[in-house]
């Protein structure tokens, strides 16, 4: 959630934990109905992992994410515009042995790290997940569009070798009738 550190000041304690509350629990939700297996909140951050197959999905939950926070009705009560960043990445993940397994690698601080460079209501791929998406991302009638991102700490050579990166164009209610491979 992008400026929810100075939402946080700003705000009594009570209303931001019910803000924050009522966010958690629509984002735990929209995740959830995407298919997606979520992780632990961090605070302001929501972090969920589909299979590869189901990329469409995770842009989709993404895309709607952005429009569901836009919408939280306490924040339009409070008067404040909430927005999201959002990052996919796609790659082999490991499970960490905890009570609940937890999955770990790189694909995880790559997401990470392009939701933090990504604009606010932006939502930013790897070129892995577009190419699970399109044939030839970025290029036609793609709902894609190459992205230029800032250094990336921790992915100097990912990004040294020419790594491209993508903007999702469409918001969710439009990804349905859009020319993907993924279904």
């Amino acid at each position: 959630m992008v400026g929810s550190t100075a939402l946080a000041q700003q705000l009594p304690l009570p209303i931001w934990g019910e803000l924050l509350g009522q966010w958690s629990l629509d984002i735990l939700q929209l995740l959830r109905g995407w298919g997606g297996w979520i992780l632990p909140l961090q605070g302001d951050a929501a972090l969920a992992c589909w299979p590869a197959w189901q990329a469409e999905a995770a842009v989709g939950a993404a895309q709607q994410a952005h429009g569901m926070t836009a919408g939280l009705p306490l924040a339009q009560t409070l008067g404040q515009s909430l927005t999201l960043r959002a990052g996919l990445a796609a790659g082999e993940l490991t499970l960490l042995p905890y009570q609940e397994p937890r999955p770990c690698g790189l694909p995880l601080h790559l997401a990470h790290r392009l939701s933090s460079v990504a604009d606010p209501g932006e939502t930013l791929l790897c070129a892995e997940v577009a190419r699970t998406l399109e044939a030839q991302p970025g290029s036609g009638r793609s709902i894609l569009q190459r992205r230029t991102v800032p250094p990336l700490q921790g992915f100097e050579t990912l990004q040294s070798s020419g790594a491209a990166f993508y903007r999702v164009l469409l918001p969710a209610e439009q990804l349905a009738g859009a020319e993907m491979k993924a279904g």
